[in-house]
């Protein structure tokens, strides 16, 4: 293949030294630009090769090298991408003008080579023994600064690359191998960190399933929710305009009878107006009568009291009660719709994928595959995510508790009125707990230090079910417990204990503080599914347990 074989020397005029243009041949065999070896022998006195110094007597016959104009021919149709870019490694014995492409580089030589100037490597025995790797621009990276040789060695001593000349000047004496032993080693830890890695990947590829199909439930439940809500409040639109209907038609309706019971006391106060008007005519006419006897007679027969009686009006404010009452059913429909809480979803969401384990890659490439969680060592990292945490009134028997400086020490007392049974009366705190939290519990007597489910207090005993992980200790013994299961471990006594979570991570640790001192006395590895809250179990008469006061 001649992109694949073409020598860049070989179609290299040795006059102008550049791609031959009409390549022509004298009998010696050497070619050379037409142009450029007849302008040579112009100038010249006696006809010679100029590249083998032949002399001629006579002035050479050119003749048109045909080989060799059909291989410039396929060089100037050669693809650009043969030739190396600013971003390619360049074949470092190309001619500068005409560099190709890199092919592979080699360890020894620290050269990079072209498929063409490489063909050595692949012929001859000794360059066979050669490392070739792919093109690379670091190869100055493998040679020493100091001795200009190349470093094939390894010091474990001081985790660096030598060369030869190193290891038998600064490091001599140190535990050195050669590159390959170091490579073949590391490689057997890197398998294992490469698996550990798939596993992470798996996971998170399962997670984000998992965060797929949620985030297509959520809108599937959305849309049915919505649908709901439309359908719910159109009937209570219904409800209200059927009430609004049956209002008005009651109001219409007393409306009609108020307006016919003043029609009847009209048409009775006109005839007895009638009446009392014919009397009064009656009356003038007896005045002016002479005949005194006639006047006697007809005043007997005029009535003497007063006939009717007063029509008593209303209040003139008919319909206002029902005004007042549909007000009053007003406030009390945007009273109950401001009273309404509507539920968090999370409430009831069972199973919350743990997709936000911390997973430093970086940090698990940089450590054995076995390390342990990565947690605060020192008491000042832990009180960067120190949490206030105060108590909440609502727990199991809180009369045998009594809570004191601002909510954040709860004591056990006796309650003469009340029966206080022997087993734990327990408290919750009032924040929930995300992410990373540290808190200190100072305690007296016997006590269990928790971390709960809200849904699951109440639900027994902290440490007695799944939702629910707590230290019992009295100050000299420990155990813990969860799902019932309890675990007694020793510790040095203390009256102060620090709780750390990272929720994230999963992990929840209990220790043991004096003065700065923090010792581990239990952690455990799980999935917290939802928020936690902090809780305090007290056992009897006198225990007390505070929750410090942290900066």
């Amino acid at each position: 293949m001649a992109d694949k074989v073409l020598d860049m020397e070989a179609l290299t005029c040795p006059i102008c030294l550049e791609l031959l243009k009409e390549p022509v041949s004298v009998s010696c065999g050497h070619s050379f630009c037409k142009d450029c070896i007849q302008n040579y022998w112009d100038q010249q006195v006696n006809f010679k090769c100029p590249e083998c110094r032949r002399k001629y007597r006579t002035r050479p016959v050119l003749s048109k090298n045909i080989i060799l104009s059909a291989l410039v021919e396929q060089l100037k149709k050669m693809p650009a991408d043969h030739y190396a870019g600013p971003q390619d490694v360049a074949c470092d014995v190309c001619p500068e003008e005409k560099k190709l492409k890199a092919h592979r580089s080699c360890l020894q030589c620290m050269v990079s080579y072209c498929e063409v100037h490489l063909q050595p490597h692949h012929n001859v025995a000794v360059l066979q023994r050669h490392q070739l790797v792919a093109p690379s621009h670091k190869l100055q990276e493998n040679i020493c600064k100091e001795h200009n040789k190349v470093m094939e060695l390894f010091c474990r001593t001081d985790q660096q690359l030598l060369c030869c000349l190193c290891s038998v000047e600064q490091h001599k004496g140190h535990d050195t191998v050669s590159s390959a032993a170091e490579r073949a080693q590391r490689q057997a830890e890197q398998e294992a960190k490469k698996d550990l890695l798939l596993q992470i990947l798996q996971d998170k590829d399962t997670d984000l399933q998992s965060l797929q199909q949620e985030a297509q439930d959520i809108r599937s439940s959305a849309q049915r929710a919505v649908q709901r809500s439309v359908d719910m409040f159109r009937e209570i639109a219904l409800l209200l305009e059927r009430r609004r209907s049956e209002v008005e038609q009651l109001i219409l309706s007393e409306e009609k009878t108020q307006l016919s019971r003043v029609q009847e006391l009209q048409d009775q106060l006109q005839q007895e107006a009638t009446e009392v008007r014919r009397s009064l005519s009656e009356l003038e006419e007896l005045s002016n009568n002479p005949d005194h006897n006639q006047f006697i007679l007809h005043c007997l027969s005029l009535p003497t009291e007063r006939t009717g009686n007063r029509v008593l009006t209303g209040h003139r404010h008919y319909f206002e009660e029902v005004t007042r009452a549909v007000s009053e059913l007003k406030d009390n429909l945007q009273l109950a719709l401001n009273e309404i809480e509507l539920p968090n979803p999370l409430d009831y969401i069972d199973v919350v994928p743990d997709l936000f384990t911390d997973v430093n890659v970086e940090a698990l490439l940089a450590e054995p595959p076995d390390s342990p969680l990565l947690v605060p060592s020192t008491r000042e990292q832990f009180l960067k995510y120190v949490r206030d945490i105060t108590l909440g009134k609502d727990g199991t028997n809180v009369l045998c508790l009594q809570m004191s400086e601002r909510n954040r020490r709860v004591t056990h007392v006796k309650r003469p009125d009340r029966y206080c049974y022997h087993g734990y009366d327990e408290v919750l705190s009032t924040q929930e707990l995300r992410g990373r939290c540290y808190w200190e519990v100072q305690l007296l007597g016997t006590v269990r230090i928790a971390i709960s489910y809200k849904k699951y207090f109440k639900r027994g005993i902290f440490g007695t079910n799944k939702g629910s992980w707590c230290l019992e200790t009295d100050r000299k013994t420990y155990s813990f417990w969860f799902n019932n299961m309890k675990l007694s471990f020793s510790g040095p006594s203390s009256s102060r204990i620090g709780v750390y979570l990272d929720q994230f991570a999963g992990s929840l640790s209990f220790y043991s503080v004096s003065d700065n001192t923090m010792t581990l006395l239990h952690r455990v590895q799980t999935t917290f599914t939802w928020p936690v809250f902090a809780g305090i179990g007290l056992k009897s008469y006198g225990d007390t347990a505070y929750f410090a006061k942290l900066e």
